[in-house]
């Protein structure tokens, strides 16, 4: 698990009464973490925190999951020699008759020629899977607010939800990637590049802020976390941006580029409520 990076291929196994059957493919959107909060069915991993976790994105389902058997029969003699690899898989022969079943491993890496297998396999019952390439989603972040813990608590972890919305999508893109404060950008593989929205109202409870391009300006991750920390701003009436810290390089510059479609009232909205300067 520790081998997974973002925009890797997860295929979903999943057990039922008859066996395993191969359920879709997900694409990964960060690598191995660790958290506190129980996962919603622990079984037998109740109470046994910390958890690890990987998140997932854009789940393609199988409608009609066929069983894993079926990949085995047909695949039986090219499954067989990928076993003699050093590579751990998901399945491995059983007894005498050197039966291919699913082995007991709750996560395996698929070498490149095990997954053009299952490429194949999909083609032969009409399985194809899509996938937003352009998308880039946050991995781990921070809480929306400073978790300021009294002497004598247990550490906890607090996450919180990243809404990368087609909207969001849509303007990082149009403003090709780029900080509005920094104007920097995270060159990913693949000439990709990462950026985040941030709503200045912020969504959900208790603000309820919209999710509409006037509310959401595009950040590099360490601007974004000073956005929800409190600790920069953009001031409404002149928007020059001021930060907590007057010595910091980008206190009483002006934006990296303009958005003139930007509200007023959302961006009065972080400075007088959120932006700890304030306070």
């Amino acid at each position: 698990m520790e081998n997974v990076r973002s925009d890797d291929t997860i295929l979903h196994l999943l057990k039922h009464e008859d066996g395993y059957h191969w359920e879709g493919v997900s694409l990964a959107s960060s690598g191995l973490y660790t958290v506190e909060n129980e996962p919603p069915e622990p079984a037998n991993w109740k109470g046994m925190a910390p958890y690890q976790r990987i998140n997932v994105r854009e789940f393609n389902e199988i409608p009609n999951p066929p069983h894993i058997n079926d990949f085995f029969s047909l695949f039986a003699e090219q499954l067989r020699a990928l076993l003699r690899t050093p590579e751990r898989s998901f399945y491995q022969e059983y007894g005498e008759s050197k039966r291919l079943m699913v082995a007991q491993r709750y996560f395996a890496e698929v070498p490149d020629n095990l997954y053009e297998l299952f490429s194949q396999y999909s083609t032969i019952f009409g399985f194809n899977p899509s996938f937003d390439t352009d998308q880039q989603e946050a991995t781990s972040n921070e809480p929306a607010y400073p978790d300021e813990s009294k002497p004598g608590r247990i550490p906890t972890t607090i996450s919180r939800i990243v809404r990368d919305t087609k909207l969001v999508k849509d303007l990082k893109r149009q403003y090709k990637w780029k900080c509005q404060i920094c104007g920097e950008r995270l060159a990913l593989r693949d000439g990709k590049h990462y950026a985040e929205g941030h709503h200045l109202l912020p969504l959900g409870v208790p603000y309820n802020g919209p999710d509409v391009a006037q509310n959401v300006i595009v950040l590099c991750p360490n601007h974004h976390a000073e956005f929800d920390y409190g600790s920069i701003a953009i001031e409404p009436n002149t928007l020059v941006i001021i930060h907590t810290d007057e010595q910091n390089v980008f206190n009483g510059k002006t934006l990296a580029y303009d958005r003139p479609d930007l509200r007023n009232e959302y961006l009065r909205f972080h400075f007088e409520k959120l932006y700890w300067g304030n306070k």
